[in-house]
């Protein structure tokens, strides 16, 4: 093959790989709204399940997502036309550009895969309660009325079954759904900042890919460099576990390891010189906190909620 020929088809596959770049860039920001969406999902579905949901929670008019907690969902299909023409041409990609391919494989067969699944099975649940409620309960059409009748109240709070439909909800949303999104995220995150190299983009990476959004130097990183023991959790009183965590530098970036657990390591990239947040995990951050001599004294660090507050050890 000539030349010319090559320089078309790398063309042509460059142009291939720029649409699954867009692809996942929109299925990243999709990702991001529906773990959101079934985060605040499963809280409420926790406080039915605890039995921490009243009469009076039910007759509130402005908590309308309490009567519509396993009726409605948020649906997301992954876009696949960009992976469709790179596997149909995929005897042309070029030797530096095949590196791609089987972390795409990962994510258009095997993530997709589980995506549309359990996408499909919550769909299904939504639909049988409704349609379970429409045909066994006359009030179903009211239900959309600003106040719920006392019926109504009292089958959400007291029927025998509405909880084991809850149930699968959760696990086919959140435990499943939600778990499969996440994964897919990551990978997807991955694919795109890996083809941003290959295509050879001068673009900055776009907000909702993450990455660091100030550059330290060796020096300024290794300040954060440390032990550091937690001393309280927000709003919990009670005696606290031995709990060290260690700051250290990985590829030019801050890793935080819990007691030595290797197996769940936590990821950081910056925000600004002295907050820090998840290169994965969307509920994930922390600042650094200095004393009048700046240097670093502590770290607050937030999960999914949750507030801690960590002391660093003295280093001699």
């Amino acid at each position: 093959i000539n030349k010319n020929e090559l320089r078309k088809t790398e063309n042509k596959i460059v142009s291939i790989l720029k649409e699954v770049h867009h692809d996942s860039g929109l299925d990243v920001q999709k990702s991001d709204e529906l773990i959101a969406y079934y985060k605040t999902k499963d809280s409420i579905i926790n406080l039915i399940q605890a039995n921490k949901l009243t009469y009076d929670d039910y007759k509130n008019e402005s908590r309308y997502e309490l009567r519509y907690a396993i009726m409605n969902a948020f649906h997301m299909k992954i876009h696949a036309n960009g992976y469709t023409n790179i596997i149909e041409n995929v005897d042309n990609v070029p030797k530096k550009l095949k590196a791609v391919i089987e972390p795409l494989n990962e994510i258009y067969i095997y993530n997709k895969y589980e995506i549309d699944k359990f996408d499909t099975r919550v769909d299904l649940i939504t639909d049988r309660v409704m349609d379970g409620l429409a045909k066994n309960k006359e009030w179903y059409y009211r239900l959309d009325q600003p106040q719920l009748e006392d019926e109504m109240i009292d089958f959400f709070l007291n029927d025998p079954y509405y909880k084991n439909d809850v149930d699968l909800y959760q696990n086919a949303s959140w435990t499943n759904l939600a778990y499969h999104v996440t994964v897919f995220r990551e990978n997807a995150i991955n694919a795109y900042k890996q083809i941003n190299l290959l295509i050879e983009s001068d673009e900055p990476l776009p907000d909702f890919i993450p990455h660091n959004l100030v550059h330290l130097t060796k020096a300024q990183l290794n300040e954060y460099v440390g032990t550091y023991k937690v001393v309280k959790f927000d709003g919990y009183d009670g005696p606290l576990p031995e709990l060290n965590y260690k700051i250290q530098i990985q590829d030019n970036n801050l890793i935080g390891v819990m007691n030595g657990d290797l197996d769940d390591i936590d990821y950081f990239y910056f925000e600004t010189k002295d907050k820090i947040f998840g290169q994965t995990d969307i509920y994930l951050k922390g600042e650094f906190v200095r004393d009048s001599l700046s240097e670093i004294t502590s770290l607050f660090v937030m999960q999914n909620g949750m507030g801690a507050h960590l002391s660093k050890l003295e280093t001699n």
